[in-house]
């Protein structure tokens, strides 16, 4: 397993590195964490970042049903909203998270216009605010959360960011030492697929008023807004 020292994980090291921090993780609950943002002057800019939080014991049944609608494939919700049988999937996706019968529940943290420091800072922004509320066990979540599975970024600079955000937020106690983040890609860990929907979903509530994939969560989505 080849695991890298500012808790991103290189390629062929994940399923390993998760099995063993979901078994781990206090009090057995997880966030999967996504982003969504528009950053154009010319627009209404905002930043934000969602995330799905799950018991570990219902990883497995919440997967392969994802699995079931999806199909073991690659999937993003931006692309499949550019087809209309891709845009009848992800309503399929919202309509699976948001059964009545499941246990999940989702926060959001949204910044909304953004200020001149632009998406670095809203990042961190929004970042902090949706740990400390995660770590801390806000409405509507169950129970204390302090385990963060998060889309790994492209590059080593930016997976050292968001690595860095973790340790400032614990050093200001913003977040308590247990806390951890573990950065994967989608590839290793395909219920990254649903915070990529709520994101999608939130986002396109803001910029075109549609409400297809937001109503089937709605009941199951806090948003917050980010000072």
């Amino acid at each position: 397993m080849s695991v890298a020292s500012k808790g991103w994980v290189q390629q062929g090291g994940a399923a390993a590195l998760l099995a063993d921090a979901y078994r781990r993780a206090p009090g057995g609950y997880v966030a999967f964490l996504d982003e969504s943002f528009e950053l154009q002057a010319n627009r209404r800019t905002f930043y934000l970042m969602s995330a799905v939080v799950a018991h570990r014991d219902q990883l497995t049944p919440l997967r392969d049903g994802l699995l079931d609608v999806v199909g073991d494939r690659y999937w993003h919700t931006t692309e499949s909203l550019l087809t209309s049988d891709g845009r009848q999937q992800a309503v399929e996706v919202a309509e699976y998270l948001g059964d009545e019968n499941g246990t999940e529940v989702c926060i959001v943290s949204c910044r909304m216009p953004l200020g001149d420091d632009g998406g670095d800072a809203a990042r961190r922004a929004c970042f902090g605010q949706l740990a400390a509320s995660l770590c801390t066990g806000v409405q509507p979540l169950a129970s204390e959360v302090h385990l963060m599975v998060l889309e790994q970024r492209e590059t080593q600079h930016e997976r050292s960011f968001d690595a860095k955000i973790v340790k400032e937020l614990r050093a200001e106690k913003v977040i308590c030492r247990q806390c951890q983040l573990k950065q994967v890609s989608p590839r290793d860990e395909k219920l990254l697929w649903l915070p990529d929907l709520v994101s999608s979903a939130v986002r396109r509530n803001i910029t075109h008023q549609e409400k297809d994939l937001l109503e089937p969560i709605e009941h199951i989505v806090r948003v917050m807004n980010c000072p």
